[in-house]
């Protein structure tokens, strides 16, 4: 098991002893939440006896079901001696589900014979996001068909908001992100939708993004940072 999962796992362990509740107190568990500026989402029991497994806008944690006690980090299984991510799985499945509404909101560059669909969360003013902007006929010539969705790292306070709400409000959204990538959108006279970049921006949020490129996986699954096409083909194929 790698090191960094055994200061967790401890904890666990350790903290469970003190957790007597037969079932989840949700009074309790939102009193907790509410002085950290969270809402639970959901509660439901943990693969532990004595903890709730609690989604919030801004990911999972893993509560006592008294509401005295919380983790946040991933929980890990062991299946025949190698650790399962279940926290990760459960982010997944959470995350596909999140992006089934928002197909109509992407910036979309298809791949003439599509093998994969990968979701980026995208800020123009980012070298990375800019350098994999750059390779799209690389990702579409592999079969992978990229779908963009914003996200300004600052949320409104960045720099760059202006220009990514005039993407968004644009007839053409494809020629505005293209221009804005070469750092040749003009934004002087364009229209704004600032309201869906933050909603984008939101939803990143909650999907656990921290910074850009953020790939999101058909099945929900996130690989934070730049991959170059061959790579990001040769994981995808490894998953197939």
């Amino acid at each position: 098991m790698p090191f960094s999962c055994r200061p967790l796992l401890v904890a666990l362990a350790a903290f469970t002893a003190f957790s007597a509740s037969a079932e989840p107190n949700a009074r309790a568990i939102e009193a907790t939440l509410s002085p950290l500026g969270l809402t639970a989402a959901s509660v439901k029991p943990s693969p532990i006896q004595g903890m709730s497994e609690v989604v919030t806008e801004r990911g999972i944690i893993y509560m006592s079901d008294d509401g005295q006690y919380f983790l946040a980090g991933h929980l890990y299984q062991s299946v025949n001696g190698e650790p399962v991510n279940l926290t990760e799985q459960k982010l997944a499945s959470i995350n596909k589900d999140k992006l089934k509404n928002m197909t109509g909101e992407m910036i979309v560059y298809p791949a003439k014979d599509e093998k994969y669909v990968v979701t980026v969360f995208t800020d123009t003013s980012c070298g990375y996001c800019r350098k994999l902007h750059s390779e799209m006929q690389a990702y579409n010539d592999a079969g992978i068909t990229i779908r963009y969705l914003a996200f300004p790292r600052g949320g409104e306070r960045s720099q760059n908001f202006d220009e990514m709400s005039a993407i968004w409000a644009a007839k053409d959204r494809v020629k505005a992100m293209d221009e804005a990538k070469k750092g040749k959108l003009d934004i002087e006279q364009s229209p704004h939708n600032d309201a869906l970049v933050m909603k984008h921006y939101q939803l990143g949020v909650a999907m656990g993004v921290s910074g850009t490129p953020a790939l999101v996986l058909e099945d929900g699954t996130m690989l934070p940072g730049y991959q170059p096409a061959s790579r990001l083909l040769q994981f995808l194929n490894s998953r197939s």
